[in-house]
């Protein structure tokens, strides 16, 4: 199949049938939206292969064509092609592949394949029924192919071929981590199969030896009752049998200090089955993607329970903190007016099910390592993608709440109210308010090239002036931060800031993403203009510049 990681809408399954009358190829193809937008339409090429795996002829081999979605294709929405295409000329046709060109948008904008390129990936299909049950059952029907490394990517169980920097499947959002170690070979899956057959083996000898024990107990007071229903039938018959004697005026002697009749009864021990977790399960709504009810099967007191959470994100389960017992994660999507353009930022949540309340407890913070090894690595290669600045801004939020939770500063709430907090004052986290439209870079809304009394208009009189072989102005800024710009006659030709911390150099490349060019303590960004430049200034502070592109470093 082919792949492009930049492509917004992905090809993720087809269909080939053969009309009964005239032999006619038709397809039927099946898209996934991975971006924002609503698509309203696609532009494909599709390849023709035959029964041997060659190209049919280069006349007839590739074909251009148009789809259109009546209803539009959502985020993460699957959807088949409302019509069958026919593949005309192409009789032979037994495998076919499909590279999208062009991707149409419900607000009428663009997204074109350009010099971004398309490469081959074989799925490795697991075929054996009882290993594909099983993977099914533990991660759902779409669970399907062996995972695998290919250079500087993995492939999904799922099928989904992904960068390596991503530490979650753009497409159904599971662990790199987690499907490398339980899906890479089969021997792994075999071994996985056969703990869960012993598992459920060992659940139902639990069951059973539950009923047997309630049996027990129900034996055990069966015999009770039987042991007082005698001794009440024998008290009543001396009873009646002393009434009949005395009414007959019979005598019966009696021993002193007789001692009442004693019950001693045996106690059963029993042995009590283990309380926690057996079992979960996660069915989504009919034409939902991501909400369903989620069931959770446990043992309490003995007594096998069952607890269903309803209107829940597609939950994953994960072992934190490797102690055997899996923690509960759940993906939210943060909507906020503050970054319309900006594609939704997903913020991770993590709850354990507590057996005595029976109910999820919301336990974010307890668990900093896990922002630390999976969720933070995983939007910054995202944020690495994106040449939006409004979606950089949008992924710096999020990187520095799970920073701040994990140095114990920011306490997340499970309605994301304080996130939302966070994107409302973005400027806390863009502390060097560097930005960039076009090709041109702005610090602190002032740039190279700029003429010296715009720069004054925005950022008011400098704090301090002086002349040395060019004018110098600079303005002392929050946070300790000394902005300088150097002109000639009245036309910036120079800008610095400084001094800063590590800390912020981090945040700020968040933003900025990746550099043009890096080494040990520098950090280039170049324009066709302009010059961005992130260095060392002295043993743990740093300073930027922005300067000519011509400049020599």
């Amino acid at each position: 199949m082919l792949v492009n990681l930049f492509c917004p809408v992905e090809m993720i399954d087809y269909k080939l049938y053969e009309s009964k009358t005239n032999g006619q190829i038709y397809c039927e193809l099946a898209f996934n939206n991975l971006s924002h937008k609503v698509v309203k339409g696609l532009k494909l090429m599709i390849y023709s292969y035959d029964q041997f795996g060659d190209l049919i002829s280069e006349e007839k081999n590739g074909f251009v064509c148009k789809i259109e979605f009546k209803d539009g294709l959502k985020f993460l929405e699957k959807q088949t092609t409302d019509k069958k295409i026919s593949l005309t000329n192409l009789s032979n046709t037994r495998k076919i592949e499909v590279d999208i060109l062009k991707i149409l948008y419900e607000d009428n904008s663009l997204w074109s394949k350009g010099t971004s390129e398309s490469e081959r990936v074989e799925l490795s299909q697991i075929k054996n029924k009882q290993l594909l049950e099983f993977i099914q059952t533990r991660d759902g029907k779409e669970a399907r192919n062996l995972s695998r490394e290919i250079d500087d990517k993995w492939v999904c169980v799922c099928g989904r071929l992904n960068l390596l920097n991503h530490f979650e499947c753009k497409r159904c959002g599971r662990f790199q981590d987690y499907v490398l170690t339980e899906y890479s070979n089969e021997d792994t899956i075999i071994h996985n199969f056969n703990k869960f057959l012993e598992q459920k083996a060992e659940e139902k000898k639990q069951i059973q030896e539950g009923l047997r024990l309630q049996q027990d107990i129900e034996k055990q007071k069966n015999k009770k009752r039987y042991k007082i229903v005698f001794y009440i039938t024998f008290l009543l018959l001396v009873t009646g049998c002393s009434l009949w004697a005395l009414a007959d005026r019979f005598k019966f002697s009696t021993v002193d200090n007789q001692r009442p009749i004693e019950i001693n009864e045996n106690s059963v021990a029993l042995e009590s089955v283990k309380d926690g977790v057996i079992d979960t399960s996660f069915e989504i709504y009919e034409g939902n993607n991501k909400d369903g009810d989620f069931t959770i099967r446990y043992y309490s007191n003995g007594a096998l329970k069952e607890k269903v959470i309803r209107d829940i994100s597609r939950p994953r389960l994960i072992d934190i903190d490797n102690d055997g017992t899996e923690e509960i994660l759940v993906s939210k999507e943060i909507i906020t007016s503050k970054l319309d353009n900006a594609q939704i930022v997903i913020w991770d949540d993590i709850y354990e099910f507590d057996i005595e309340t029976e109910d999820l407890v919301f336990v974010s913070s307890k668990y900093p390592e896990y922002y630390e090894k999976y969720y933070i690595p995983s939007i910054k290669g995202l944020s690495n993608l994106s040449n939006d600045y409004d979606e950089k801004q949008a992924f710096s939020v999020v990187i520095q709440a799970a920073s701040d939770l994990i140095n114990g500063k920011f306490i997340p709430d499970k309605d994301q109210k304080e996130i939302q907090k966070k994107f409302e004052t973005l400027e806390v986290d863009n502390p060097l308010q560097i930005t960039k439209q076009g090709d041109t870079y702005y610090i602190h809304g002032i740039t190279y090239g700029m003429k010296i009394n715009e720069a004054i208009e925005k950022l008011g009189e400098p704090d301090e002036s002086f002349e040395v072989n060019s004018k110098v102005v600079k303005w002392y800024l929050d946070k300790n931060l000394v902005l300088s710009a150097e002109y000639y006659t009245d036309t910036i030709s120079y800008m610095d800031l400084g001094e800063f911390s590590q800390e912020i150099l981090e945040q700020s490349m968040i933003l900025l993403g990746n550099p043009s060019k890096k080494n040990k303590s520098q950090f280039y960004y170049f324009t066709s203009s302009q010059l961005l430049k992130l260095h060392v200034m002295k043993p743990g502070k740093y300073r930027v510049q922005l300067m000519d592109s011509e400049i020599p470093d």
